[in-house]
Protein backbone atom coordinates (compact mmCIF):
# COMPACT_ATOMS: atom_id res chain seq x y z
CA UNK A 1 0.00 0.00 0.00
CA UNK A 2 1.32 3.42 -0.92
CA UNK A 3 2.42 5.46 2.13
CA UNK A 4 0.17 8.34 3.13
CA UNK A 5 3.19 10.37 4.27
CA UNK A 6 6.96 10.05 4.01
CA UNK A 7 8.39 9.15 7.41
CA UNK A 8 11.50 7.48 5.97
CA UNK A 9 13.82 10.00 7.64
CA UNK A 10 12.18 9.84 11.04
CA UNK A 11 14.77 8.81 13.70
CA UNK A 12 12.91 5.76 15.01
CA UNK A 13 14.38 3.59 17.76
CA UNK A 14 14.47 0.12 16.21
CA UNK A 15 15.31 -1.70 19.43
CA UNK A 16 13.00 -4.71 19.72
CA UNK A 17 12.36 -6.31 23.10
CA UNK A 18 13.52 -9.94 23.38
CA UNK A 19 10.01 -10.94 24.53
CA UNK A 20 8.21 -9.12 21.72
CA UNK A 21 6.25 -11.80 19.84
CA UNK A 22 4.81 -9.41 17.23
CA UNK A 23 7.93 -9.48 15.06
CA UNK A 24 7.86 -12.47 12.69
CA UNK A 25 11.34 -13.96 12.14
CA UNK A 26 10.54 -14.68 8.48
CA UNK A 27 9.56 -11.05 7.82
CA UNK A 28 11.02 -8.73 10.48
CA UNK A 29 10.47 -5.54 8.48
CA UNK A 30 6.69 -6.02 8.53
CA UNK A 31 6.83 -5.15 12.24
CA UNK A 32 8.22 -1.71 11.45
CA UNK A 33 6.00 -1.29 8.39
CA UNK A 34 2.85 -1.71 10.52
CA UNK A 35 4.18 0.68 13.14
CA UNK A 36 4.92 3.30 10.52
CA UNK A 37 1.52 2.75 8.91
CA UNK A 38 -0.16 3.43 12.26
CA UNK A 39 1.71 6.73 12.51
CA UNK A 40 0.59 7.62 8.97
CA UNK A 41 -3.03 7.04 9.96
CA UNK A 42 -2.61 9.03 13.17
CA UNK A 43 -1.05 11.90 11.25
CA UNK A 44 -3.95 11.65 8.78
CA UNK A 45 -6.32 11.99 11.75
CA UNK A 46 -4.56 15.19 12.77
CA UNK A 47 -5.20 16.61 9.30
CA UNK A 48 -8.85 15.53 9.24
CA UNK A 49 -9.50 16.88 12.73
CA UNK A 50 -7.33 20.00 12.46
CA UNK A 51 -5.10 18.85 15.34
CA UNK A 52 -1.49 19.86 14.57
CA UNK A 53 -0.34 18.73 18.02
CA UNK A 54 -1.13 15.78 20.28
CA UNK A 55 0.44 16.71 23.66
CA UNK A 56 -1.12 13.81 25.62
CA UNK A 57 -1.29 10.40 23.96
CA UNK A 58 -2.53 6.99 25.10
CA UNK A 59 -1.36 3.82 23.34
CA UNK A 60 -3.63 0.94 24.36
CA UNK A 61 -2.61 -1.85 24.01
CA UNK A 62 0.99 -0.73 23.63
CA UNK A 63 2.58 -4.19 23.43
CA UNK A 64 6.35 -3.72 23.31
CA UNK A 65 6.14 -0.49 21.36
CA UNK A 66 5.47 -1.51 17.76
CA UNK A 67 3.54 1.76 17.28
CA UNK A 68 4.69 3.70 20.32
CA UNK A 69 8.27 3.97 19.02
CA UNK A 70 6.89 5.83 15.99
CA UNK A 71 4.73 8.05 18.16
CA UNK A 72 7.76 8.93 20.28
CA UNK A 73 9.85 9.77 17.21
CA UNK A 74 7.19 11.98 15.61
CA UNK A 75 5.55 13.49 18.71
CA UNK A 76 8.82 13.80 20.61
CA UNK A 77 7.37 16.50 22.90
CA UNK A 78 4.31 14.49 23.95
CA UNK A 79 3.48 12.78 27.20
CA UNK A 80 2.77 9.22 26.04
CA UNK A 81 1.04 6.67 28.25
CA UNK A 82 1.82 3.02 27.55
CA UNK A 83 -0.94 0.68 28.73
CA UNK A 84 -1.23 -3.09 28.31
CA UNK A 85 -2.05 -6.28 30.21
CA UNK A 86 1.48 -7.42 29.31
CA UNK A 87 3.46 -5.78 32.10
CA UNK A 88 6.80 -6.58 30.50
CA UNK A 89 5.68 -4.68 27.41
CA UNK A 90 4.61 -1.66 29.47
CA UNK A 91 7.93 -1.70 31.36
CA UNK A 92 9.88 -1.88 28.10
CA UNK A 93 7.99 1.08 26.62
CA UNK A 94 8.62 3.11 29.75
CA UNK A 95 12.34 2.36 29.83
CA UNK A 96 13.08 2.45 26.09
CA UNK A 97 10.74 5.21 24.89
CA UNK A 98 10.13 7.33 27.97
CA UNK A 99 6.45 6.46 28.23
CA UNK A 100 4.32 6.72 31.35
CA UNK A 101 3.60 3.12 32.41
CA UNK A 102 0.08 2.00 33.30
CA UNK A 103 -0.78 -1.68 33.71
CA UNK A 104 -4.11 -2.44 32.10
CA UNK A 105 -7.06 -4.42 33.48
CA UNK A 106 -9.37 -6.91 31.73
CA UNK A 107 -12.19 -4.52 32.65
CA UNK A 108 -11.06 -1.16 31.26
CA UNK A 109 -13.47 0.66 33.55
CA UNK A 110 -11.06 -0.12 36.41
CA UNK A 111 -8.22 1.90 34.89
CA UNK A 112 -7.22 4.97 36.94
CA UNK A 113 -7.18 7.63 34.24
CA UNK A 114 -7.99 10.93 35.97
CA UNK A 115 -6.74 13.17 33.15
CA UNK A 116 -7.93 12.94 29.56
CA UNK A 117 -5.98 12.48 26.34
CA UNK A 118 -5.69 14.45 23.10
CA UNK A 119 -5.15 11.24 21.12
CA UNK A 120 -5.93 7.61 21.87
CA UNK A 121 -4.49 4.98 19.54
CA UNK A 122 -6.09 1.54 19.90
CA UNK A 123 -4.51 -1.02 17.59
CA UNK A 124 -6.14 -4.44 17.67
CA UNK A 125 -7.97 -4.40 20.99
CA UNK A 126 -11.71 -4.50 20.27
CA UNK A 127 -10.86 -7.03 17.55
CA UNK A 128 -10.55 -9.57 20.39
CA UNK A 129 -13.48 -8.66 22.67
CA UNK A 130 -16.98 -10.05 23.02
CA UNK A 131 -19.79 -7.58 22.41
CA UNK A 132 -20.43 -6.29 25.93
CA UNK A 133 -16.71 -5.71 26.51
CA UNK A 134 -16.42 -4.14 23.04
CA UNK A 135 -19.14 -1.62 23.90
CA UNK A 136 -17.68 -0.94 27.34
CA UNK A 137 -14.27 -0.32 25.77
CA UNK A 138 -15.73 2.26 23.39
CA UNK A 139 -17.50 3.98 26.28
CA UNK A 140 -14.18 4.20 28.13
CA UNK A 141 -12.30 5.55 25.12
CA UNK A 142 -14.85 8.34 24.65
CA UNK A 143 -14.77 9.15 28.36
CA UNK A 144 -10.96 9.31 28.39
CA UNK A 145 -10.78 11.63 25.38
CA UNK A 146 -10.46 15.35 25.93
CA UNK A 147 -12.89 17.75 24.27
CA UNK A 148 -11.78 18.16 20.63
CA UNK A 149 -9.62 15.07 21.08
CA UNK A 150 -9.25 12.16 18.67
CA UNK A 151 -9.65 8.38 18.88
CA UNK A 152 -8.09 6.15 16.23
CA UNK A 153 -8.87 2.44 16.55
CA UNK A 154 -8.84 -0.68 14.42
CA UNK A 155 -11.61 -3.20 13.78
CA UNK A 156 -12.07 -6.38 11.76
CA UNK A 157 -14.87 -6.02 9.26
CA UNK A 158 -15.78 -7.14 5.77
CA UNK A 159 -12.23 -8.03 4.72
CA UNK A 160 -11.56 -10.56 7.48
CA UNK A 161 -15.12 -11.91 7.26
CA UNK A 162 -14.70 -12.42 3.50
CA UNK A 163 -11.37 -14.19 3.87
CA UNK A 164 -12.84 -16.55 6.46
CA UNK A 165 -15.87 -17.23 4.27
CA UNK A 166 -13.57 -18.07 1.34
CA UNK A 167 -11.63 -20.57 3.43
CA UNK A 168 -8.43 -18.52 3.64
CA UNK A 169 -5.91 -20.28 5.87
CA UNK A 170 -3.85 -18.71 8.66
CA UNK A 171 -6.43 -16.06 9.45
CA UNK A 172 -7.87 -17.78 12.50
CA UNK A 173 -7.50 -21.54 12.84
CA UNK A 174 -8.34 -21.67 16.55
CA UNK A 175 -11.99 -20.56 16.56
CA UNK A 176 -15.36 -21.93 15.49
CA UNK A 177 -15.47 -20.28 12.05
CA UNK A 178 -18.97 -21.42 10.98
CA UNK A 179 -20.48 -20.08 14.21
CA UNK A 180 -18.56 -16.80 13.85
CA UNK A 181 -19.72 -16.26 10.27
CA UNK A 182 -23.32 -17.22 11.08
CA UNK A 183 -23.49 -14.62 13.85
CA UNK A 184 -21.84 -12.00 11.63
CA UNK A 185 -24.34 -12.63 8.83
CA UNK A 186 -27.24 -12.30 11.24
CA UNK A 187 -26.31 -9.17 13.22
CA UNK A 188 -23.13 -7.65 11.81
CA UNK A 189 -21.21 -8.50 14.98
CA UNK A 190 -19.66 -11.83 15.91
CA UNK A 191 -17.28 -13.13 18.53
CA UNK A 192 -15.74 -16.54 19.13
CA UNK A 193 -13.31 -17.31 21.91
CA UNK A 194 -9.99 -18.85 20.95
CA UNK A 195 -9.97 -22.55 21.75
CA UNK A 196 -6.92 -22.16 23.99
CA UNK A 197 -8.31 -19.13 25.84
CA UNK A 198 -9.27 -19.77 29.44
CA UNK A 199 -12.83 -19.00 30.47
CA UNK A 200 -11.62 -16.28 32.84
CA UNK A 201 -9.70 -14.57 30.01
CA UNK A 202 -12.47 -14.79 27.40
CA UNK A 203 -10.15 -13.68 24.61
CA UNK A 204 -10.94 -14.38 20.98
CA UNK A 205 -11.75 -12.94 17.57
CA UNK A 206 -14.39 -10.27 16.96
CA UNK A 207 -15.89 -9.16 13.67
CA UNK A 208 -17.85 -5.92 13.38
CA UNK A 209 -19.40 -4.71 10.16
CA UNK A 210 -19.30 -1.01 9.21
CA UNK A 211 -23.09 -0.88 9.51
CA UNK A 212 -23.05 -2.39 13.01
CA UNK A 213 -20.38 0.06 14.11
CA UNK A 214 -22.29 3.07 12.79
CA UNK A 215 -25.37 1.92 14.72
CA UNK A 216 -23.30 1.60 17.89
CA UNK A 217 -21.85 5.08 17.48
CA UNK A 218 -25.38 6.51 17.69
CA UNK A 219 -24.97 5.95 21.44
CA UNK A 220 -22.44 8.79 21.52
CA UNK A 221 -23.89 12.16 20.46
CA UNK A 222 -20.56 13.77 21.38
CA UNK A 223 -18.59 11.81 18.78
CA UNK A 224 -18.16 12.67 15.10
CA UNK A 225 -17.02 9.97 12.65
CA UNK A 226 -14.25 11.58 10.64
CA UNK A 227 -13.29 8.44 8.70
CA UNK A 228 -13.93 4.73 8.30
CA UNK A 229 -11.08 3.23 6.28
CA UNK A 230 -11.33 -0.39 5.17
CA UNK A 231 -8.11 -2.43 5.02
CA UNK A 232 -6.12 0.57 6.26
CA UNK A 233 -3.91 -1.26 8.80
CA UNK A 234 -3.03 -4.63 7.37
CA UNK A 235 -6.30 -6.55 7.11
CA UNK A 236 -7.94 -4.36 9.72
CA UNK A 237 -10.19 -1.35 9.22
CA UNK A 238 -9.42 1.93 10.96
CA UNK A 239 -11.94 4.34 12.48
CA UNK A 240 -11.18 7.99 13.28
CA UNK A 241 -13.44 9.73 15.79
CA UNK A 242 -13.48 13.37 16.91
CA UNK A 243 -15.01 14.35 20.25
CA UNK A 244 -17.22 17.43 20.44
CA UNK A 245 -19.71 17.87 23.27
CA UNK A 246 -23.42 17.64 22.36
CA UNK A 247 -22.68 17.83 18.65
CA UNK A 248 -25.65 15.64 17.75
CA UNK A 249 -29.14 15.36 19.14
CA UNK A 250 -29.93 11.77 20.20
CA UNK A 251 -32.74 11.44 17.66
CA UNK A 252 -31.59 7.92 16.87
CA UNK A 253 -29.55 6.90 19.93
CA UNK A 254 -28.63 3.41 18.80
CA UNK A 255 -29.80 -0.19 19.36
CA UNK A 256 -32.07 -0.67 22.32
CA UNK A 257 -32.08 3.01 23.28
CA UNK A 258 -34.84 5.62 23.24
CA UNK A 259 -34.32 9.39 23.02
CA UNK A 260 -35.47 10.56 26.48
CA UNK A 261 -37.86 13.43 26.13
CA UNK A 262 -36.54 14.49 22.75
CA UNK A 263 -39.51 13.47 20.62
CA UNK A 264 -41.80 15.15 23.10
CA UNK A 265 -39.85 18.37 22.81
CA UNK A 266 -39.86 18.17 19.03
CA UNK A 267 -43.60 17.62 18.73
CA UNK A 268 -44.77 19.61 21.73
CA UNK A 269 -45.86 16.63 23.81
Amino acid sequence: MKPLYDFSRLPVDRTVAPRDTMQAPENPEQYFDLGRRALELIHFSSVLCDKPHYPDILDLPCGHGRVLRWLRAHYHYASITACDLDRAGVDFCAKQFGARPVYSQPDLRQLPFAAQFDLIWVGSLVTHLREDRWLAALDCLVQWTRECGVIVFSTQGRTVASLLARGQKNIAENIDKPALLADYARTGFAYQRYFESKAAEDYGLALSSPAWLMRVLQRHPNVIVRAYLEEAWGLQDVVILYKKADHFEPVHPGPGKTPPGLLGRLFGR
